[in-house]
């Protein structure tokens, strides 16, 4: 999943280049998007029933309609949870505010956005969105463990294996930055040749969160579950210098 922020003052043109961008994006895969908000969100109407339920006390409400559209409201939800809930169903999340986070970024106007930035402009008017549109593609992958299982399985189409096995490490305990691309990739290699191996993804996940820290994803799936679980817990040994 490709991720990109729009960064900018008020009136700067913020909504007008996610939506461009998205109808763009929209043609080579699934789209979603997130808006940093100022205040609670008004999304219902007060005296409704959605409004009824969270004055009520309701942490979470979910309205939904019978063609499947459908939004939510609650608490202790942040940018990172969002992110990792789009991660396994969509393509590019563009990100409408959050200036102030290490996501490559869009920077309209002249107020200070926190690096990286991929483009600037005066406003959304002189921005060039197909250039953007380009700069996106090659963006580093934003990826989870649930995201790389859907991308295996869907190489595996018609017939996926059931049996799938996922685990999560810190990027420290594998080796220094220098070192991890190709631990990394001597990983996948390994993984992609075990017995009884169907698929294998070894990522290396750079943190794009101050609250994060990097880690590595490893996701097998194989002929049955014992063999996806001894080809990860061998694996997971080798990076980490124990076996």
């Amino acid at each position: 999943m490709k991720v990109l922020g729009v960064a900018g003052p008020s009136d700067s043109g913020k909504t007008t280049v996610v939506a461009g961008l998205a109808a763009r994006l929209s043609q080579c895969g699934t789209v979603g998007t997130v808006k940093r908000l100022t205040h609670e969100p008004d999304i219902d109407t007060d005296g409704k029933d959605t409004a009824r339920h969270r004055e009520a006390g309701s942490a979470r409400t979910v309205g939904l309609t019978d063609g499947g559209g459908w939004f939510g409201t609650g608490n202790g939800r942040t940018l990172p949870d969002v992110l990792d809930d789009f991660a396994p169903e969509c393509d590019y999340v563009l990100v409408e505010g959050f200036s102030g986070s290490r996501l490559p970024k869009v920077s309209l106007g002249d107020r200070s956005t926190a690096s990286p930035v991929v483009a600037t402009a005066a406003d959304a008017d002189t921005l060039d969105l197909d250039e953007v549109t380009a700069v996106v593609e090659d963006l580093a992958s934003y990826e989870t463990p649930a995201s790389l299982v859907v991308t295996l399985q869907d190489s595996l189409r018609p017939e996926p294996p059931e049996a799938t096995a996922t685990s999560t490490i810190p990027a420290a305990a594998v080796a220094s930055d220098d070192e991890a691309a190709t631990k990394v990739e001597a990983a996948n290699r390994r993984l992609r040749s075990a017995d009884g191996v169907r698929a294998a993804r070894v990522h290396h996940q750079q943190s794009v969160f101050d609250e994060r820290d990097d880690v590595v994803h490893l996701v097998v799936l194989a002929e049955d579950a014992v063999r996806a679980n001894e080809a990860i817990g061998g694996e997971i040994e080798r990076l980490v210098g124990t076996g």
